[in-house]
């Protein structure tokens, strides 16, 4: 029996370091996609996923999208889950027309750039941002605000757009800082908050750093509400941060499988094989599955014709919903929920636009 040609699908996120806590299980859900499709034995191609370790490290992310581009066999890329490293390989894909498929990049100007070949699964800053100040301003009331950002392309964006929201609510922005990412020790900040007496302090962090803040916070006896991101049921904030994070608000770019029945087998799957599912293993796995679809579609190794194919698809079904982007690249309706953790557990709050009171009944 002849052997099926291979197709790649490229997957890349940080394997090593703090962040592989997190974008291990994502390539592993990248990887049942992947499995599923060849055992199902209904496409011309054998398929593997070529996993390559981006480090977070925007350097590093520039010899990883040549590698992918040069392999002809590389047919898309999911990726990148952050937003520097997502916009370090943007222009090089898109000079090479292969599609990249971000599963968790949330800067904004990402999809403001004019590139062909990025498409983002999640919903972008200018959402996650202005849903975060008006929950914290119109439900918890906040009116001193302080504003912790870790200098990246996905932090400081996302905390402009907190501090923009925050003005234009009403409210007032006590402080606005910058950490250094991969630092130990924010004492120092944590001083400066504890003297201004702040309403509710937002971080615009990865789990990492949003963690270590909580923990100094809480030990330095300040009580004020605390607001992060990437809130889901298996965020590695909640292992991270420990009995410090009881209480905290997060805001989520994508769905919670676990309350959404399409995604049932999926999780059940993944569960099986791996363990709990990570933050963005949904939009990692339609991601892959997006783009097996658009293999399918078009049934040959042409990167244009899978372009075309992504970019025109109305009637994906994805585990999160259906999908299809915008003419920028941006998912269309992407949904954002609200978290909080309660004895010990995150629960999701449900959909931001449920939520959040109008304006003028604040």
């Amino acid at each position: 029996m002849k052997e099926k040609p291979v197709a790649k699908i490229g997957f890349a996120a940080p394997f090593t370091g703090d962040q592989s806590i997190v974008g291990i299980p994502m390539r592993q859900c990248a990887e049942l996609a992947v499995t599923q499709a060849n055992e199902q034995g209904n496409l011309p191609f054998h398929l593997i996923l070529q996993g390559e370790d981006d480090r977070a490290d925007p350097t590093e992310v520039e010899a990883v999208a040549h590698r992918f581009v040069a392999d002809s066999t590389v047919i898309g890329v999911v990726g990148h889950k952050n937003s520097g490293p997502s916009a370090a390989a943007a222009p090089i894909y898109d000079a090479a027309g292969l599609v990249q498929l971000s599963p968790s990049s949330t800067n904004p100007q990402l999809g403001q750039q004019g590139y062909r070949t990025f498409f983002r699964m999640c919903a972008h800053d200018m959402m996650q941002g202005k849903v975060a100040a008006e929950y914290a301003i119109r439900a918890l009331g906040a009116r001193r605000i302080v504003i912790i950002h870790d200098q990246t392309d996905y932090g400081q964006p996302l905390a402009e757009v907190v501090q923009v929201t925050t003005q234009a609510e009403g409210a007032e922005v006590v402080l606005f800082e910058g950490i250094t990412e991969g630092e130990p020790d924010f004492s120092a900040t944590v001083d400066r908050i504890q003297k201004l007496t702040p309403d509710l302090v937002y971080f615009a962090l990865t789990e990492i750093e949003s963690s270590i803040l909580t923990r100094q916070l809480r030990a330095a006896v300040i009580e004020t509400n605390l607001f992060g991101t990437d809130g889901s049921r298996e965020s590695q904030f909640l292992p991270l941060a420990g009995a410090a994070a009881e209480g905290v608000y997060q805001t989520y770019a994508g769905i919670d499988p676990q309350s959404t029945p399409a995604a049932r087998p999926f999780v059940e799957a993944f569960e099986a094989a791996y363990g709990p599912v990570p933050v963005y293993g949904a939009e990692v796995y339609d991601a892959t599955n997006l783009l097996i679809d658009a293999l399918r579609r078009t049934g040959q190794l042409d990167r244009r014709q899978i372009l075309r194919s992504v970019a025109e698809m109305k009637d994906f079904k994805g585990i999160a919903g259906q999908i299809r982007f915008e003419s920028n690249g941006d998912r269309h309706n992407p949904q954002v929920s609200i978290w909080q953790v309660v004895r010990g557990e995150m629960h999701m709050l449900g959909l931001a636009q449920d939520l959040i009171p109008d304006k003028e009944k604040r």
